[in-house]
């Protein structure tokens, strides 16, 4: 297998990347795709942002509806259950520009994502029948349980139960999750609880397919957010609920396996759909600094605004030549596994590491230029009537749900050692002066003196500040090649392109030299220069 297609092989200093994908490959049937989800949230949803921020009874039910006939709800649904089953790039796609609004972004990504892949990626035959053509027409809609009041980042914590009836027939669930998106107007949850008992030699945290009309389960009032007002958010109670034996998703014991890996999909179709969120948001921003006047020019010509415009342009391109990079990559690592479920499988944990970078970008993307766009409109964004005080509050949740930033700034150099450790990869220090060769010898450094430190065992992570600045040279790394490898493709390459890869390079340079030097005063080492 080529570095391409190893996740996290990009970090070798002596890695030679091949050719990634970049949004420049697109085909114009794709682009037709883009431009109809485009549209729709355009035209249909945004007009209607104000009743859908109030909840307004059937609303965003049928945006929903409208969003199917639209086959906005089957995007990565397998074509043999009438499913379009769109390359992974172009899903994405699809998803970043219905961003504009994010409370129906956010039900979409759900119904695309997390309240319906289960089924595709863990589900049997039976399942997929009963399920998926159902989730790609729109006639039912999932949910994703798994988070509790008093568990959150610790999923293996859950309190929920599942006990196998006297007649062995039926499910018997007890228990809460909490913040569950698409609640309201699901069909289906899938809900991780642990089995109690020995059945058929197996025990423990499992997933259930738990219909939301089932006797004994309950919803929560709709939860008054800060942000993403419009999406639903409650609770899922459930007292006594008897499901069928036969609703049981994968291997009983082995729930932790859909969980996690469930998460990895989310986690970079959140990142994308941050980076659509965060276009609307500059857009918005750049019209009005345009249009608005002080002093006798537009303010969009003072030297300020200039910059913030110009860091928000860079970055922008960085994010979005990093998401479609990783997600290039993973589709091609599950075509040449075969491209079925299995192969969908592996190819999210060989790249958990990007999907965890991803996440963190997008998101953090997003709040950068959600903040700056309402800096951009002056007092007027702090107003409630113009868009930016909406971005500012809707991107707050980004880098919180689908693990938080911190988590997975914890998963990335833990997910890296395991793959050290299997001989995956092997991270050296090479010659070279090119900058991105350089950030990669200084990373290499840090990263093995982190281990001769904190040794290989479960105890390696046990440092989060050294985590979180291992996890920050990646992702500076990760976006400063991708633009650069991006560039280098293009065919009509311009000089805000050229601009924006020299102010990456340059910024994420002196960042991972200062995270380095954090590192090595710590542990100790000397990192090249």
């Amino acid at each position: 297998m080529s570095d391409q297609l190893i996740g996290g092989g990009w970090l070798q200093a002596a890695s030679s990347s091949d050719a990634i994908f970049t949004v420049e490959q697109f085909e114009p049937d794709h682009e037709a795709m883009f431009d109809t989800a485009r549209r729709f949230c355009d035209e249909q949803v945004w007009p209607l942002q104000a009743e859908i921020e109030a909840k307004k009874e059937g609303v965003m039910a049928g945006l929903m509806d409208q969003a199917s006939e639209l086959g906005l709800t089957m995007l990565d649904i397998p074509e043999a259950y009438d499913g379009l089953e769109l390359p992974m790039p172009v899903s994405m796609r699809v998803l970043e520009n219905t961003a504009r609004e994010q409370s129906m972004m956010l039900s979409l990504m759900v119904q695309n994502g997390i309240g319906s892949l289960p089924v595709v990626l863990f589900g049997n035959e039976e399942q997929k029948q009963a399920w998926l053509p159902a989730f790609a027409s729109g006639d039912k809609r999932g949910c994703y349980c798994l988070t509790e009041p008093g568990s959150g980042s610790d999923a293996l914590a859950a309190a929920s139960t599942a006990v196998l009836s006297d007649d062995g027939k039926q499910w018997i669930l007890n228990g809460t999750k909490q913040f569950i998106t698409n609640a309201g107007f699901a069909d289906v949850g899938f809900v991780f609880a642990k089995v109690v008992g020995d059945v058929e030699g197996a025990t423990g945290f499992s997933c259930f397919i738990v219909p939301l009309d089932t006797a004994g389960v309950t919803l929560g009032a709709e939860e008054d957010k800060l942000g993403i007002k419009g999406s639903s958010t409650r609770q899922v109670i459930m007292d006594k609920a008897q499901i069928p034996r036969a609703n049981v998703l994968g291997q009983i014991g082995r729930g932790h396996v859909i969980a996690f890996n469930i998460l990895n999909n989310g986690r970079y179709k959140l990142g994308g759909t941050a980076l659509g969120s965060a276009k609307f948001a500059f857009d918005a921003a750049l019209e009005y600094a345009q249009q608005r006047k002080q002093f006798g020019k537009q303010i969009a010509d003072f030297g300020m605004i200039k910059r913030k415009t110009g860091q928000m342009v860079a970055d922008i391109f960085a994010v979005e030549s990093g998401i479609y990079r990783a997600v290039g990559d993973m589709d091609a690592d599950s075509q040449s596994r075969g491209n079925d479920a299995a192969a969908k499988l592996a190819s999210m944990q060989n790249y958990a590491m990007e999907c965890s970078i991803l996440k963190i970008a997008g998101s953090e993307l997003l709040a950068g230029v959600a903040d700056e766009s309402l800096q951009m409109f002056g007092g007027y964004g702090f107003l409630e009537e113009y868009p930016a005080a909406k971005y500012v509050r809707d991107a707050r949740i980004a880098r919180i749900y689908e693990g938080t930033n911190e988590i997975n700034r914890i998963v990335m150099p833990r997910t890296l050692l395991k793959k050290i450790s299997s001989g995956e990869i092997e991270l050296t220090v090479v010659e070279g002066d090119e900058s991105i060769t350089q950030m990669k010898n200084s990373f290499a450094v840090c990263f093995n003196a982190a281990r001769s430190h904190y040794g290989d065992s479960k105890g390696f992570d046990r440092n989060q500040e050294v985590m979180a600045n291992l996890a920050d040279m990646m992702t500076a790394i990760y976006l400063a090649e991708s633009a650069t490898l991006r560039v280098a493709q293009m065919n009509n390459t311009k000089q805000v392109h050229a601009d924006s890869v020299a102010l990456v390079t340059l910024q994420s340079v002196a960042k991972v030299n200062q995270l380095a030097g954090e590192l090595a005063d710590h542990l100790q080492v000397e990192v090249p220069p």
